[in-house]
């Protein structure tokens, strides 16, 4: 049965469909069965899989409003891991589930039928703290919160703790913080350095500061727009150092490895 993570932050752009695509690219490489998910309107992890959002007439939208699995939706990627897509439908989810029974576990029914199909499966949520991000806290195991090391991003962490603490009393008392990835680390500026520093003061020992920091770079953006995974777009970069780390980390946990 998969490992479940949720990549969330309520702030954008601080690298969650970065970090989704690169673990699940590294855990691919690993051997690892992957399902990489699109919970995000704006269909960013499906656009940086080589997908164009707008055409695809199938995404995770009929599945979480069918209240179906979520296998006739899946795609493969080229670097093999598999990818539940969203795109702009997905913003109706919302509106549409607030009325309906069990709103908050639609995504744990259209997952729990294929989990036996994969080890690990990443969901990349949207940047809010609305009802499809309590989805993906509904059902999974662990949720590892990128951070930006930067002033405002580190403020937004309060808010999501905030909610995986409701999550985890109402919806899903397995739930665990995995750690806060520290991202866009830029060593010009003392700024960065300063904001690193008090995530481990705030944060640590109740909350793991990942030791691995990725780096900015663009890189990132570059690879995002050429539909490939960084790790393999620009394989020599600090940052990519960082997730092939936390992808080992995250597969020697995996109950196939230890076994």
């Amino acid at each position: 049965m998969a490992v479940i993570y949720g990549i969330a932050s309520q702030k954008g752009g601080v690298g969650k469909t970065t970090t989704t695509i690169n673990l699940g690219a590294a855990l691919t490489e690993m051997g690892c069965r992957v399902l990489m998910v699109d919970l995000d309107p704006q269909g960013g992890l499906t656009l940086c899989c080589g997908y164009q959002p707008d055409s695809l007439e199938k995404t995770i939208y009929d599945a979480l409003r069918r209240s179906c699995s979520a296998e006739p939706y899946i795609l493969e990627t080229s670097f093999g891991a598999s990818l539940l897509p969203a795109n702009v439908d997905l913003a109706l989810a919302e509106m549409e589930l607030v009325g309906t029974f069990a709103r908050e576990r639609r995504l744990a029914i259209s997952l729990t039928p294929i989990r036996d199909e994969f080890d690990v499966i990443l969901i990349d949520c949207q940047p809010s703290l609305g009802l499809l991000t309590v989805n993906a806290l509904a059902i999974a195991d662990y949720l590892i919160i990128p951070v930006a090391c930067e002033y405002l991003a580190q403020k937004a962490v309060q808010g999501l703790l905030k909610l995986v603490r409701k999550v985890q009393i109402h919806h899903n008392n397995q739930l665990q913080i995995a750690g806060l990835l520290p991202t866009m680390f830029d060593r010009r500026t003392n700024h960065t350095a300063q904001v690193l520093k008090e995530l481990h003061e705030t944060f640590e020992p109740q909350i793991r500061v990942y030791e691995y920091i990725v780096y900015r770079s663009i890189r990132f953006a570059e690879s995002a727009a050429a539909g490939e995974p960084t790790i393999h777009y620009a394989r020599s970069i600090p940052g990519v150092d960082a997730y092939r780390q936390l992808a080992r980390e995250l597969f020697l946990k995996l109950p196939i490895h230890a076994g």
